[in-house]
């Protein structure tokens, strides 16, 4: 904005709930502005006040039709393109988890960003830029966004939310620096769920084969969300290694005894390898996988490698 040299595209890339898009919001609103303020935009215009709202005609938000982004709704982005912005002196195009791009809508944005129209923003954002065409990130001015610190999302509970502050500082140590998954935490018994999870993976060792079918069963029927369930394995796991790593490590929550001296007995390694499993589970997930299956595989991994026998529990199986 000092220069006058805005790129025709930007790839804003981090976790969910750390302000790609609010962020996104408010740069729209400073391309359009009617009475800058430096290189902030005043708020007040009609321009402001109509992105806010979200029924500026000149920025254009695109966000997944179910599970994808598909490619009737790149076309027809590229049919408004034909044309000069309405009102403002921009048009923008925020494409919401660009990640969800099909892959022939993602070829047919491909086409636009490489020739794209002057006054014409692309503004994407991703979990990780890994999950986008190379060719797509390329041609993108890439930003990446960190996790906010935990003083931040525990004053936003505090004062929006008035959550006493004890309560608060629990639930930001949880989120790991992201506002939307607080928010998700402050709601109901959400926190008191994550403790009945991990409790049910330190007692994965004493289950029979059978029994832990049955648990994984009733577990994929009754939870709708299985992403979130699986974020609170891979922070427990992330508390493995590091525990293993840093004398003062404080976990996100308690170890129990069983679990602590289950780690003790397997190398640095496979507890690298173990997150790194949960990690791809979460992946999986979100192309629609088998729910109960990839419950299946985490648990058994965690039982076999955690608390099986000490010959089997080096393997990367």
């Amino acid at each position: 904005m000092k220069t006058g040299h805005v790129p025709h595209a930007l790839l804003f890339s981090g976790m969910a709930g750390i302000g790609k898009l609010a962020v996104a919001r408010e740069f729209a609103k400073l391309l359009n502005c009617l009475d800058p303020q430096g290189l902030d935009c005043c708020d007040r215009c009609s321009s402001c006040r109509k992105i806010q709202g979200g029924h500026h005609p000149d920025i254009l938000w695109l966000k997944s039709e179910g599970v994808f982004i598909k490619i009737d709704q790149v076309r027809d982005l590229r049919e408004r393109m034909h044309y000069r912005p309405f009102e403002g002196r921009w048009r923008v195009m925020v494409i919401e988890d660009a990640q969800k791009l099909k892959e022939e809508a993602a070829n047919s944005l491909l086409k636009l960003l490489e020739e794209p129209p002057k006054q014409n923003l692309f503004l994407l954002s991703a979990l990780e830029p890994q999950m986008l065409l190379p060719t797509i990130v390329s041609r993108c001015c890439h930003i990446r966004f960190q996790p906010l610190d935990n003083t931040v999302i525990e004053r936003h509970l505090i004062e929006a939310r008035r959550m006493p502050p004890e309560q608060a500082r629990e639930v930001a140590r949880l989120a790991e620096g992201s506002l939307e998954r607080a928010r998700w935490l402050a709601e109901e018994d959400r926190i008191t769920h994550w403790k009945d999870i991990l409790k049910n993976l330190s007692k994965l060792g004493e289950l029979s084969m059978i029994d832990l079918f049955a648990m994984t069963a009733q577990w994929a029927q009754k939870i709708e969300d299985l992403e979130h369930d699986l974020e609170c394995i891979k922070l427990w796991a992330r508390d493995l290694v590091l525990s293993r790593l840093l004398k003062d490590h404080r976990p996100a929550f308690e170890l129990d005894t069983t679990v602590q001296r289950a780690i003790q007995g397997v190398s640095i390694d496979y507890l690298f390898h173990l997150y790194d499993l949960i990690e791809r589970a979460a992946q999986h997930l979100r192309r629609n996988v088998n729910k109960q299956l990839m419950l299946e595989g985490v648990c058994l991994a965690i039982k076999e490698g955690l608390y099986g026998p000490k010959d089997r529990r080096n393997s990367f199986s």
